[in-house]
């Protein structure tokens, strides 16, 4: 106990107890300091020797009631039979300071209190001890506070020791995304380390980002000098962040997928690959930039070409025979007029006969459409886009196929006012050939072929294959009434190389070329097994707007003239029957059987030539040379161009450019009119 404390006892001690003094001022100074305790709030009770209480104040009777004078006061603060561990009169009266001593205890109301007790002795005048004043100091409050900032300690603790844990599991849990995001992303760079497909990687901006060392391989730009660039050869879609079509990718998402096309190599080699493109997104689910995947399909292109042109040998030696046959036919016919007209002139009959020599010029046009078929279908693989007559290309293939299967009849059902179609012909007529190919196998004994042709709408309600788009087609239609195809093989009848022919009867590579040419065409073939007996193919291709060729042509009158031609042909037998028929125009010809000799005509008659055709296959100087030399000395000079070759040919078509070309044979009345186009400059 502190000496501040002994001394307010001894005062009060003194004051109280002290013999001999002034009763009453010892009573007043003994209620002052009563008061000044009960002031402050302290309750205190006297206690002699035997722990009774012999005294208290105020606060005490309000804490343990007016009852306790003359109990222990172990009984009546603790309601126990022996004094208190630590109690502070014990330390007291044992000589020792009292100390402090924390209690709880019950209110005479029924309230749990804290208490804290402080003891001072109590002594005569001989200094001996004869009792002891004990202050009680209620400290609920602040053992309150102290529970409740231990309380706020222990949760700080707990909150503490929760956050450390769950900062120790998300450091362990970023650890092991860390980790899995390195091994994510170490597998996602092997894989596109090993992947045989060039693959580019670009930004929102179209900036390349990645690129992989197949792309390297392929295209010869290392990453080093595309990074924050965008790639040299891109097309809009796949690195212009200002085209529709990117911002098609980016915004809806929407990829694009094994487009056909050419790109070039850094050292300036043209390769045909096969491009597809796709968004990905962040770690936000947003878009973030495109993914480029390129693979070099140069190869496989050239694979295409040669079974296209496998495919047309293998059709074109089906109808061997039929076509040599209808040109037996056709022969005939022009040596049968042609006897008939010599013996009639022999045996002094009319010299002219009008329907014979009509009858010879029908046969040279038969057999120049038959020509123009056979080149069509055996001319090279490069696509000539046309806008065709459907019914037109059908009935043409339908009578060259008929001609060399008799015994198969042909039921054509053609929709009038058909839609025209843009589509090579040639391709489209290979197509159809393998066709009546394969329905003449499945019909050895003969049969019926039916062909049709019809306008449909597929809208989006329409079940459309995938990938396609809705709107207008034309449906194509080839059955026969043959042995049908087997079901279970079906859906294979499309795989290259599969066929269920002998080996010595076919390829396999007809209707796997047939798909390819269709799906080219942005069209759709399949085949079905009718219910009566046989197989159906059907084929839709897209329509297209614009005129067919033929359709707008009219027959017109020869057309004459009374210019100077130069006729330029190598074939002297050509050359004599070409100058007749312009002479019979009204023209004016100079003639000439080499490309030497032209120049010659061309120099001694300067000025006076307004028109030269000019065969186009010749020796030593080709017709387009020859050409290029009149220029450098006429530029304005008009050229015909001819040749028994289809405009289409590889051999022509590159060639032509802008000059007027017409085929042979042709008759007086189209060479005519197309002389009268040339020059008027239409």
């Amino acid at each position: 106990m502190s000496s501040d404390t002994d001394s307010m006892g001894e005062k009060v001690r003194n004051t109280l107890l002290a013999p001999g003094g002034s009763s009453a001022a010892s009573s007043r100074l003994a209620a002052t300091l009563t008061e000044l305790i009960d002031v402050m709030d302290i309750a205190m009770w006297e206690l002699d020797r035997d722990y009774r209480v012999v005294g208290y104040n105020r606060k005490a009777e309000e804490i343990y009631g007016a009852s306790v004078l003359g109990k222990f006061c172990h009984q009546a603060a603790a309601g126990i039979d022996q004094v208190c561990d630590d109690c502070p009169a014990e330390q007291v009266f044992a000589g020792r300071p009292s100390g402090r001593s924390e209690r709880r205890r019950t209110r005479v109301s029924g309230e749990t209190i804290h208490i804290d007790h402080i003891a001072t002795p109590i002594r005569d005048k001989d200094g001996e001890i004869t009792g002891t004043l004990v202050l009680i100091i209620d400290i609920t409050k602040h053992k309150e506070q102290e529970l409740e900032l231990l309380a706020h300690r222990d949760r700080f603790e707990q909150t503490v020791i929760e956050r450390t844990r769950d900062l120790e599991e998300s450091q362990e849990r970023y650890r092991q995304l860390y980790e899995e995001s390195s091994r994510n992303e170490a597998l996602y760079r092997s894989l596109l380390n090993a992947t045989a497909d060039a693959i580019a990687i670009t930004d929102g901006d179209g900036l390349v980002r990645l690129v992989n060392p197949s792309f390297t391989r392929l295209f010869g730009w290392p990453l080093a000098e595309l990074a924050g660039r965008r790639l040299p050869f891109a097309r809009s879609e796949e690195g212009d962040p200002d085209s529709g079509e990117f911002r098609q990718v980016m915004e809806e998402g929407r990829p694009v997928n094994h487009l056909v096309t050419k790109r070039i190599t850094r050292a300036g080699v043209l390769l045909d690959v096969s491009v597809s493109i796709a968004r990905y997104e962040d770690h936000r689910g947003k878009p973030a930039g495109i993914i480029c995947s390129y693979r070099d399909v140069t190869e496989a292109k050239a694979m295409e070409l040669q079974l296209y042109r496998a495919q047309k040998f293998e059709a074109l030696g089906t109808m061997a025979s039929g076509i040599a046959h209808d040109f037996n036919n056709l022969l005939m016919g022009i040596q049968g007029s042609a006897s008939l007209m010599l013996f009639d002139l022999q045996a002094g009959g009319q010299p002219f006969n009008p329907e014979k020599l009509h009858n010879i010029e029908q046969y040279v046009e038969h057999g120049g459409n038959l020509t123009k078929q056979l080149l069509t279908l055996a001319k090279g693989d490069q696509a000539e886009i046309r806008i065709i007559d459907p019914n037109l290309l059908l009935t043409g293939c339908a009578t060259l196929f008929g001609r060399s299967r008799r015994d198969i009849v042909i039921d054509t059902r053609l929709q009038e006012g058909v839609w025209p179609v843009a589509v090579d012909g040639g391709q489209i007529e290979q197509v159809l050939f393998n066709l009546f190919v394969n329905a003449a196998h499945a019909m050895p004994a003969g049969g019926e072929l039916a062909l049709g042709t019809e306008n449909v709408e597929m809208d989006r309600s329409a079940p459309l294959p995938q990938g396609w788009v809705p709107g207008r087609y034309v449906r194509i239609t080839v059955a026969d009434n043959g042995c049908g195809i087997d079901p279970q093989i079906l859906d294979r009848i499309f795989d290259p190389f599969f066929t269920t022919k002998d080996q010595h009867q076919g390829t396999g590579l007809g209707l796997a070329t047939a798909y390819s040419i269709i799906s080219h065409h942005g069209g759709f073939i399949q085949a079905e097994n009718m219910p009566a007996g046989g197989a159906r193919f059907t084929l839709l291709l897209p329509a297209a707007d614009g005129l067919a060729e033929g359709q707008s042509e009219q027959a017109v009158d020869c057309l004459p003239g009374n210019e100077t031609i130069l006729l330029v042909d190598d074939d002297a037998m050509v050359l004599t029957l070409t100058r007749e028929m312009l002479e019979h125009l009204g023209y004016t010809v100079l003639l000439a059987g080499s490309g030497g000799e032209a120049l010659r005509v061309f120099a001694d008659h300067r000025g006076r030539i307004d028109l030269a055709i000019v065969d186009l296959i010749m020796p030593k100087m080709s017709g387009a040379e020859l050409v290029r030399r009149f220029r450098e000395q006429d530029q304005d000079l008009k050229v015909l161009l001819c040749s028994g070759y289809d405009a289409s040919s590889q051999d022509v078509e590159w060639e032509l450019h802008d000059h007027h070309f017409i085929q042979k044979p042709f008759t007086l009345q189209r060479l005519s009119v197309t002389i009268r186009q040339v020059l008027a400059g239409s």
